[in-house]
């Protein structure tokens, strides 16, 4: 049973077990403009295109997540289609899981703390949800530009259960309740330097950290109250170019983060010290979200 890693901090009642470290096996990365999902081993070591260029249907491939089955569920982003589409661990499309609603233009999506599927939608700035079970859409979870949301982006869950989302053209991290209610800013607005806020990931510690693409940078905030503690990665640090994934290795906390517009994944250690590229493979086309994975 394959399981993703929602945060390495515990967690209340999760639809998703965070995976631990002796279960880690590797990586998957989804590629924007390669179309697929691309699986590496724990050391960054390709092992084989997963989910191939539009298996299934898939049309720019965007977020992936893991579910409570281990099956993989993967946004597939064309702004006609809209829908998220299932694949067995092995890479064995299944079918369309969710479509319809109000969903348009996919980006992420997470299996919330109710067992149900949220996924972010990129051309209406809301967020839908799905059955987690049958992929059938309950309703619109977040509406359209509720709370001041503009050019949506990633979606995480905190530790209370409320939901935080990434308001890219605010430069702000917003708040909804377990209800769909919004709570204001998490990360108010430019705060720390947040410059188009893209993704979003709770580190080891507790903290949250959110991939700034305006300028580059990881930036890094408390879990609980939003407030910035500081720079983790640098502006353009060892090459990095518009920071999109962002994942924590099970085993040693270590941060990997895919920078979109060089074509590679970085590796930083908890304290945010450079350790090297850790993927840069010449298919490796626009990388957008990483996931750890393993049995």
């Amino acid at each position: 049973m394959f399981a993703a890693l929602a945060a390495l901090c515990c967690w209340p009642a999760l639809a998703v077990t965070p995976l631990s470290a002796s279960a880690f096996e590797g990586w998957l990365v989804t590629t924007h403009s390669g179309n697929d999902v691309q699986w590496f081993s724990a050391a960054g070591e390709f092992k084989k295109e997963l989910v191939t260029p539009g298996s299934g249907g898939l049309d720019e491939a965007r977020g992936v997540t893991i579910g409570p089955d281990g099956d993989l569920y993967v946004a597939s982003a064309q702004k006609k289609l809209s829908q998220i589409l299932r694949y067995r661990p092995t890479g064995v499309f299944v079918g369309i899981f969710a479509r319809g609603g109000t969903m348009n233009h996919p980006y992420a999506v997470v299996f919330g703390p109710d067992g149900n599927l949220y996924a972010s939608g990129q051309n209406d700035d809301a967020v839908s949800r799905f059955n987690g079970k049958t992929g059938a859409f309950m309703d619109t979870f977040v509406p359209p530009g509720s709370g001041g949301l503009k050019t949506i982006r990633d979606l995480v869950f905190a530790p209370n259960g409320d939901l935080l989302v990434a308001s890219r053209d605010t430069n702000s991290i917003l708040r909804y309740s377990s209800t769909g209610q919004p709570l204001g800013a998490f990360v108010a607005e430019k705060s720390g330097g947040l410059k188009k806020p893209i993704q979003l990931a709770f580190g080891p510690d507790g903290d949250l950290y959110v991939g700034s693409s305006g300028n580059s940078a990881v930036l890094r905030y408390n879990g609980k109250t939003g407030k910035f503690i500081g720079v983790f990665v640098p502006t353009g640090d060892h090459g990095l170019a518009s920071p999109s994934g962002l994942a924590f290795d099970p085993t040693n906390g270590d941060l990997l983060v895919a920078s979109r517009l060089s074509n590679q994944v970085l590796r930083y250690d908890r304290e945010g010290k450079f350790i090297g590229v850790f993927i840069d493979r010449k298919d490796l086309d626009t990388p957008e979200f990483i996931v750890p994975w393993g049995k």
